[in-house]
């Protein structure tokens, strides 16, 4: 078994070990890491509320997900093809750069959506309110 191999099913396994967790247990119920950047400014990162929403996603409840970070639960069937396709490039001995996963264009229309999320959630009104978790 080839080290890189090895690397991928730790990363894996790792992976597999937060979902359990974050399927056992409710963020909103249990001690987890607050957002500091919330708690210093009052202003929601775009990751906040992102906790909460894996653990709806992994119940299935995906309109309560979208509630708590809407672009988490947009992104995740991303995240879970790009796991997919990591694997599947260790196991076959394929670079993982033919994936459109590594077009440039993804990566910067990753970053708009980012930042315009943290944004737009952030503004007062019926849109930042709709956004904020």
């Amino acid at each position: 078994m080839s080290l890189r191999l090895l690397g991928a099913l730790a990363a894996g396994a790792a992976g597999l070990a937060v979902l359990v967790v974050y399927y056992r247990l409710d963020p909103s119920h249990y001690f987890y890491p607050r957002c500091l950047l919330h708690w210093a400014t009052g202003l929601h990162c775009p990751g906040c509320g992102t906790q909460r929403a894996l653990h709806a996603l992994l119940h299935g409840r995906w309109a309560e997900a979208a509630g708590h970070n809407l672009l988490a639960a947009l992104y995740a069937p991303v995240l879970a093809f790009g796991a997919t396709e990591r694997l599947r490039a260790e196991l076959s001995g394929q670079p993982r750069r033919n994936s459109v996963l590594y077009r440039p264009w993804f990566g910067w229309l990753t970053v708009t959506l980012v930042l315009a999320f943290a944004v737009l959630r952030n503004l007062p009104g019926p849109l930042g309110q709709w956004l904020a978790p």
